[in-house]
Formats: structure tokens, C-alpha cells, sequence
């Protein structure tokens, strides 16, 4: 064997891939001709910890890696580390390298020539071939001091130091790292195997103990060795930072959307102002107006709420905040991405007219285990994730129950909140071909003053006044053979309103859902499918009281023709890239409807065109010289449009559990969604969007719709000393309302929308979102602006990872006012805009074999007011605290 006097290991870390290589100051042999393979290593599962998704097959290193020392190079007397980022392409080269901490120029020099040398088998994601980024760390040691004696002089080796290295907090193996150990004047060094184990033959007597691995802190410990005595040991390695959740970046080269906006990791569950839920953070980006700051509704590109779908994996969630306003019903460690599309979604999303917000949930590995539990100012949350070798199978379980009613006593006796929720989840068989089992649910419950209660009590009895929930079993299947694969799922449920005695609504649901995706070749894929529906709803009677017998549901008027819902769907698109410049994204999908009395049908022809007009040179900032299609389509300039039909049955502006769909007779809304845009790579991670948008709704039903006609209907008017009027009206103002909200309308909206977004996992990220639109509807032959129509939306959001493992963010929001009557005529002002800063900061501590979190979120920390409507003003401000612990 060759022996060389410098040498050090090079480390794959952030997309759960690694290889021993040798990392050490002492004399060695070269590393093995054939590396192991990574699948299944300790540091798979230290990235699965950290909430890397598992359906990833790595890439893998072909050879090894091997690197002198250069001879230009400055001497070092401790140890250096070179950290470069490069993305593997679909080919298993290296496309792209960027240098992010250096240590001096010939070293830099060294890795990132190292670097582009090597060769990879792809990564495959779901089966395909897809491009990744990837960290990359290499460690030079300075040369160890000279031996005390002749190698072979040494005293006899009558001891023996064994064990294996664990990552502190995580308790994953530790395996790029070298144990060195100094008895006496003499040092000794083994490298730990792909389990963290190693076993090490020493001399008798006091033994300094010391640890080396790229990405972790110093260890040093000291030991007591005796003549013919083994020890076994196992020592826990801090890492230099955990980051809470790691991203993963996939290469652009298939850009396939119009307008999806795609958040991870820290993107959304460290965003100020959002309470770490990743369905809140929509309420960030470019299009989404609010209603009330507070309220978590978004209003996007001009659409009523009801018109955006709030859907996990595809499927329609009744009921996604708790108590209209708070957290999301899903615990967040079951949520991988949110995928946003303000617009232009594809043919596969039917049934809304406006965006689509889809949580995708991911596979848990068939070894992972995982204890969390969390507790903050209004909740307690714990999930478990635990290997079931029986089922071949791996288990999540998970439930958090809220108490803001003990915040509200400290300020009334008369009302009381309280929710809670559950999930269950089974992930069998592979990423390729395999099944899920997720159940889940949620009930909410507020109470107020019984009314036939005697006034004189005190504290006075409280009595349910609201109590909203719903369950969810999703089966699903999903399967690869060759260039197929489809996915089978069946989804069926209950939910469920009542208002306290005026009774309520039950609703049983059944959603069957079947597609596939057939690949011919790089140039063409198809992909089709069928959905459909099936919703039974039943009215729950009101219940008797004390103050008089029982009364009928107030939920009559509707549900009368809601009896029995059916509805069938079926889809087909085709991605073609004629060239690799060019991707055309024709689809269309057709549904029917029917309630038992009125049938309706919708056509949704739909096209999206992405152009690759040319590439940015100037943004080969590593410098790599490499011309792939991934390196070109990082820096590439891409034009993009499209336009599409989209119908929805009429929904009610707020999401209540089986009040969701309403009766077809008032018919179908329609929207034509037109936009074009262009994507801008700015170098260093970011990226510059620039889309304009055009929709026309044409009708609309049961919109939102608060501002007064005209300033009569505010207050009456009198003069002073007149005699009140007799009222000649025919309708009060509940009927007027009533009207508004079922009579059809037309509405139009456009805008422009800029987002500039850096991504990062270790230095700082965010985004800059900005629109300016308008959104009118048409009234007595005019266009006036929508009651939340606002002009302007500032949202900037800012993350900075910083040392010791603190975090840091923060978020400014500005939106212009919205409209308001006045004596001028409906909607002919606005009130005022207002302005909201928030801030958050995280601390975690790591302890031997468990992670404690610290976080302090603040949300409108400057308690600026807030005007929700002409003259009422609301100030506030939420500051929450929260712990977090994960074994």
C-alpha cells in the first residue's frame, strides 16, 4: 500500500449521501476501491431527522476521492475545512460548484478542481432522474508531530479503546469522522466505520481522547487505560450547527408550472407572524390580500375566500384552522412543502375559480423514529414515528389539543374557545411501489352565556353556542413499471356544524381518485385521470331548551336541496417539449354535478407555454466552465403564459364542515384566468418573477360582501326636530344582505406581481412580494372596486441562520386601504392602509440524545393600529412562546 503523507475525506451532507473517506493527520492507507453504498446509512437518517424528504434516492459517489495537500498552499497548523455547494446533474455529473466558505485560495483551488472530477450515479426522485444541490466539506489536518520513537519501538499495545460516535442531540451515528488517541508522547487514530463503531489497540495508561469530523465541534475526552482491559465507550459529537429543517433545492431544468410558488423548511415553519404554520405563510406572498390581518383568509387576485382551495395531497380539507382563525388542523411535521398557485393551476386541480394552496405531505422511511412534543401559550402537541416490521410499515401518530379559552378567562367569564386534532398515518412499502393509511380530525368548540340562564349568577353557566368538526380515512396506492406510474386513493369522511340549539349539519363524504402518468421520453409525457364525489347531508334538529320547546334547524334554507351531492370528473394534459427550449402544457377537464334537482356541467380547456429566451453567462459564479442542460437552465431567462376555463360549484365565503358546497339551482362560477410573465435567475441563489394577470369571473355567487349599498343603509338619517319616517321599505337588512349574496355577478381582475426570493440553508433567505392590482365588480352598469380590493401588497420576509444554532426572522407587511361608501356612493373611498412588523427567534439546545427548541414569536410588535372598517380601529399585539423537544 502507498502511503501519503496528506489526506482528508470529502462529505455529501445535505441530501442524506455519504462515504467514508480518510480523515486524518496520521500516516494511512488509501480508502477502499469500491465505497459503500449510502442507502440506509447513519446519514440517511440524520436527513430524515432534520425533515429531508425520504422519496430521494441519492445520488452515489462512483469513486473515491483522494486529495493531496497542494504544494502552493500555506502550511496549517489546525485543522481547515472547505466547504463548496454543486449541483449532480440528471447524468451524474457535476454541473455546477460554488464555493461557500473558503480557508486560503490554493486550498479553494484544490477541492473545487477535485470536485468537478467527480462522477455520481444519478439522483431519482419518485423514479425519475432529477438534479440536485448538494453540500460538499473537506477537512485538511495538519501534519501530526513526529513519533516519539521508530514506528516499531512503541510500548505493546496491552489495552483496547472500543465504541462508536453518536451525534449528539440526534443520536444518529457519526461516520466521517477519525478518533485520534495520545498515550503519552505517542498518538494513535482509527477511522469510524459506516455505523460509528471503531476499535483501537493502545498502550496502558492515561489516553487523550479526541474527535475530528467535517461539520462538527471538537470533542476531547480522557481515559483511563489498564493492562488486558477493553473499554467500551460511546461518545456524543456536537454538530457545528442543526438546522431545524434542512432544504433541499431540486434543479429547475423541468420547469413545469405557470405560477407555483414552492415553500420548505425554515420557508414555512420559522416565517414571523405565522406561529410556525406552513398554511399561514400564503398570507407572504404576491396576490393574497387579507380581509383582517388576523384572520388567515386569503383574498387572491381579487377572488372571494371561497374561491381558493385549501387541499392536502389534492384533497379538500373542510375545515383547515382551528376556530376559523387559529392554527391549521394538521400538525406541521406532517407537512413537507406548500405548493401555492395563485393562478393558472393545472387541470388536475377542478372545483375552485381562484388560487389553490396544496400541502404535500411525505413518506416516512421504514426505519425512521421520531418523538416530538411541543407546548406554547394556546397549545400542546405530541407526535410519535415508530418502525412496524409486522406491516412492513412505518406508524405516525399525532394530536394537539388547544386551550385559548384559559387566555380568554383572564379577561371575561363569558366565553370559553377549545379545539383539538389527530393524526394517524401508515407509510408501507417503498417509494416506488407502496401504500398510506392517513386518518385525521379535528373538532372546535366555543362557548357563551346560556340566555335562559338567571342573570344574577355569577360566574354565569356557559352552554356550546359553535361546535365545528369533521374526520378524514385516506387510503391511497401508489405504483411504478416502467415508464408508468399511477396512484389509486379513496378518501371518505364525516363532517359535521351545529349551533349549539339551533341545530346544525352532518355530512358524509366519499372521494374516490385515480391517475397515472405515462413518460414516452424526455420530449413527451401524458398524464390523466378520473375523481369524483359523493356528499350525504343530513340536518341535525335543534334541541329543546329550557326557554321553550324545539325549534327547526336554521340550516333549512339551505340544505334542502343538499341532500345528496354527486359529482364525476375527468382530466388529460400532455407535457411536450418540442425543443429543449420550448414546453407547451395543453390539458382540459370536464365535470358534472348534480343535488338530486339541478344538474350543471363545466369544460375547462387550459394551456400553459414556457420559452426559454437564453441564459445569463455572467451567472457561472463558481466558475465550473461546465455547458450542461442543468448548469444552462439555472441561469436560464424564461418567458412564460398561459390561460385557462375554471368552474366551481357555489361555496360559501367561509369554510364550515358540510356547509361547503351549495345548492347548484344558483350555478356554476366561471373564471378565464390569463397571465404572462418571466422568471430572471439574479445570481447567488436568487431569482427574479415578474407576472401580469387578467381573470375574468363571470358569474359569482355567495361573494364576500360586507360595505353598505349607500351610507342610508349605515344609520338613518333625520334632520334635526323631524319626525322619524315611516319605514315604506319591504325588506330588512338581513334580506338585502341575503340578496347580494345569492344574486350573480360579474367581476373582473388584473395586476402585476414581482417576487424576488433567495434560497439558502446557511446564509440568509426570504423574499420581497409585491402586487399591484385591482379587483371591480360590475354595478348598475359600472365597475366598482370589490369590497377587499386593495392596490398595493408589501410583503418582505427575511430568515438568517446564525452560530451556536440561533435563528432569526423577520416580516413587514403594508397593504393599502380597502374600500368604504360614503356619501359620494358605494365604494367610492378607502380607509386607511395599514403596516404590520413581526419578529421571531429560535434557540436550540442539544443535549446527548435529545434537541430542545426556544422560540419567541411577536406578532405586530410595533402595535401599529389597524383600521378593519370606517372609523373602527384595532390595535394588538401576539406574542407567543413556545418549546419544542425531539428524541
Amino acid at each position: 500500500m502507498t502511503r501519503r503523507p496528506w489526506q482528508a475525506g470529502l462529505v455529501c451532507v445535505a441530501v442524506a449521501a455519504a462515504w467514508p473517506t480518510h480523515v486524518s493527520g496520521e500516516p494511512a492507507t488509501a480508502p477502499a476501491a469500491n465505497p459503500p453504498a449510502p442507502a440506509g446509512t447513519p446519514s440517511t437518517a440524520a436527513a430524515v431527522a432534520s425533515g429531508v424528504p425520504t422519496e430521494l434516492e441519492p445520488p452515489r459517489p462512483v469513486t473515491p476521492v483522494t486529495l493531496e495537500f497542494p504544494l502552493d498552499a500555506t502550511p496549517i497548523d489546525a485543522a481547515v475545512t472547505v466547504h463548496v455547494k454543486l449541483v449532480v446533474a440528471k447524468d451524474g455529473t457535476v454541473a455546477k460548484v460554488e464555493l461557500v466558505t473558503g480557508a486560503q485560495p490554493a486550498l479553494d483551488r484544490a477541492v473545487i478542481a477535485a470536485v468537478r472530477a467527480l462522477q455520481f450515479t444519478p439522483a431519482r426522485y419518485r423514479g425519475q432522474a432529477v438534479s440536485v444541490a448538494i453540500d460538499f466539506r473537506h477537512t485538511f489536518l495538519p501534519p501530526p508531530p513526529p513519533p516519539a520513537s521508530a514506528p516499531d519501538g512503541g510500548p505493546p499495545l496491552v489495552s483496547v479503546l472500543r465504541g462508536r460516535l453518536v451525534e449528539k442531540g440526534t443520536r444518529v451515528p457519526v461516520t466521517t469522522a477519525t478518533l485520534a488517541v495520545e498515550v503519552g508522547t505517542r498518538r494513535y487514530s482509527v477511522e469510524v466505520d459506516r455505523k460509528g463503531r471503531f476499535r483501537l489497540p493502545l498502550p496502558a495508561g492515561r489516553a487523550r481522547v479526541s474527535v475530528h469530523g467535517t461539520g462538527y465541534r471538537p470533542f476531547l475526552q480522557y481515559e483511563d487505560l489498564q493492562p488486558a482491559q477493553e473499554v467500551a465507550v460511546a461518545y456524543y459529537v456536537e454538530r457545528e450547527r442543526y438546522d431545524p429543517y434542512e432544504i433541499l433545492v431540486f434543479g429547475e431544468t423541468k420547469r413545469q408550472e405557470l405560477s407555483r410558488i414552492t415553500l420548505r423548511g425554515p420557508e414555512i415553519r420559522q416565517v414571523p407572524g405565522t406561529f410556525g404554520d406552513p398554511f399561514r405563510v400564503v398570507q407572504t406572498l404576491p396576490g393574497v390580500a387579507s380581509i383582517v390581518s388576523l384572520l388567515p383568509f386569503p383574498v387572491v387576485r381579487g377572488a372571494s375566500p371561497g374561491s381558493t382551495g385549501f387541499l392536502v395531497d389534492g384533497t379538500r380539507v373542510p375545515l383547515l384552522y382551528h376556530l376559523l382563525a387559529g392554527p391549521s388542523v394538521i400538525h406541521p411535521e406532517f407537512i413537507d412543502e406548500v405548493q401555492f398557485y395563485p393562478g393558472g393551476a393545472p387541470v388536475p386541480y377542478g372545483g375552485y375559480t381562484a388560487g389553490i394552496v396544496d400541502g404535500r405531505t411525505r413518506r416516512a422511511r421504514l426505519d425512521e423514529t421520531l418523538y416530538d412534543a411541543d407546548m406554547n401559550l394556546l397549545q400542546t402537541g405530541v407526535l410519535v414515528r415508530r418502525p412496524v416490521p409486522a406491516l412492513g410499515a412505518t406508524v405516525t401518530a399525532a394530536g394537539r389539543i388547544g386551550y385559548p379559552g384559559v387566555i380568554i378567562s383572564l379577561a371575561t367569564d363569558e366565553a370559553s374557545l377549545a379545539y383539538w386534532d389527530y393524526q394517524l398515518r401508515l407509510d408501507g412499502g417503498q417509494p416506488r411501489n407502496g401504500w398510506t393509511l392517513f386518518a385525521f380530525g379535528a373538532e372546535d368548540e366555543v362557548k357563551g352565556v346560556d340566555p335562559a340562564a338567571d342573570p344574577a349568577l355569577t360566574p354565569p353557566p356557559l352552554i356550546t353556542v359553535l361546535k365545528l368538526g369533521f374526520h378524514r380515512l385516506d387510503l391511497r396506492g401508489h405504483g411504478t413499471s416502467g415508464r408508468f406510474d399511477g396512484v389509486a386513493r379513496l378518501v371518505a369522511g364525516l363532517d359535521e356544524t351545529r349551533t349549539g340549539t339551533a341545530g346544525g349539519l352532518r355530512t358524509w363524504v366519499v372521494e374516490p381518485d385515480l391517475r397515472g402518468r405515462w413518460r414516452r421520453d424526455e420530449e413527451l409525457e401524458v398524464l390523466a385521470g378520473l375523481d369524483g364525489s359523493f356528499h350525504k347531508t343530513g340536518d341535525l334538529a335543534a334541541t329543546a331548551t329550557t326557554s321553550g320547546p324545539q325549534a327547526p334547524s336554521a340550516f333549512v334554507a339551505f340544505t334542502e336541496d343538499l341532500t345528496k351531492q354527486w359529482q364525476g370528473g375527468a382530466w388529460l394534459e400532455a407535457l411536450w417539449r418540442p425543443t429543449p427550449r420550448w414546453l407547451v402544457r395543453p390539458g382540459v377537464r370536464a365535470d358534472g354535478r348534480y343535488d338530486g334537482t339541478t344538474a350543471k356541467f363545466g369544460f375547462d380547456p387550459r394551456a400553459m407555454l414556457r420559452y426559454r429566451l437564453g441564459t445569463f453567462d455572467a451567472l457561472d459564479l463558481a466558475g465550473t466552465g461546465t455547458d450542461s442542460a442543468d448548469s444552462r437552465a439555472d441561469r436560464a431567462v424564461w418567458l412564460k403564459g398561459g390561460a385557462g376555463v375554471y368552474h366551481q360549484p357555489p361555496r360559501f365565503f367561509l369554510p364550515l364542515p358540510g356547509l361547503d358546497v351549495m345548492p347548484l339551482r344558483f350555478g356554476l362560477l366561471q373564471a378565464i384566468q390569463t397571465s404572462l410573465g418571466v422568471e430572471i435567475p439574479l445570481g447567488g441563489g436568487t431569482q427574479l418573477n415578474v407576472e401580469s394577470f387578467y381573470n375574468d369571473m363571470d358569474p359569482i355567487v355567495f361573494d364576500l360582501q360586507t360595505n353598505a349599498q349607500s351610507v342610508t343603509q349605515l344609520a338613518p338619517q333625520r334632520l334635526p326636530g323631524e319626525l322619524p319616517q315611516e319605514v315604506t321599505a319591504t325588506k330588512s337588512a338581513a334580506d338585502r344582505a341575503l340578496d347580494r349574496l345569492l344574486a350573480p355577478q360579474l367581476g373582473r381582475a388584473y395586476g402585476i406581481e414581482v417576487l424576488v426570493r433567495r434560497q439558502s440553508r446557511h446564509g440568509l433567505y426570504g423574499w420581497l412580494a409585491y402586487t399591484l392590482s385591482r379587483s371591480e365588480r360590475l354595478k348598475d352598469g359600472a365597475w366598482v372596486p370589490y369590497d377587499y380590493d386593495r392596490s398595493h401588497l408589501v410583503n418582505l420576509v427575511a430568515g438568517l441562520p446564525l452560530p451556536r444554532n440561533w435563528d432569526v426572522g423577520a416580516r413587514l407587511q403594508w397593504q393599502s386601504g380597502k374600500p368604504a361608501t360614503t356619501t359620494h356612493g358605494y365604494n367610492t373611498a378607502r380607509i386607511d392602509s395599514y403596516l404590520r412588523i413581526d419578529v421571531r427567534i429560535d434557540k436550540r439546545a442539544v443535549w446527548n440524545k435529545w434537541l430542545f427548541d426556544f422560540y419567541v414569536d411577536v406578532t405586530n410588535i410595533a402595535v401599529f393600529p389597524e383600521e378593519v372598517s370606517p372609523g373602527n380601529i384595532l390595535r394588538y399585539v401576539l406574542p407567543t412562546v413556545g418549546v419544542r423537544g425531539r428524541l
